[in-house]
């Protein structure tokens, strides 16, 4: 029996990479960025690198500091999980 890994780990992964995309299009620090969203720096970083799980009002936080819609940002990341299954 093999171990697979839970959809939701995937697009917590995919959220993070959505997030240090935006960020990086931006032109925002990890720094500037955790200011704007009201959150610590490191955990914005985990959360980049897909080591944490944020809550969904954390995830609108963030989304309102990369000055995007919750949805879009959800979808970005829906996006990068889709096209990782296909590959």
């Amino acid at each position: 029996m093999t171990f697979k890994r839970p959809v939701h780990q995937d697009l917590y992964s995919c959220l993070g990479k959505a997030i240090h995309l935006r960020r990086k299009r931006l032109g925002l620090s990890q720094e500037e960025l955790a200011e704007e969203a009201h959150v610590d720096r490191a955990f914005l970083s985990s959360v980049e690198n897909g080591k944490r799980n944020p809550s969904f009002g954390t995830v609108a936080s963030i989304a309102n500091g990369l000055r995007m819609r919750f949805s879009r940002l959800v979808n970005n990341a829906e996006e990068c999980n889709e096209k990782k299954c296909t590959e």
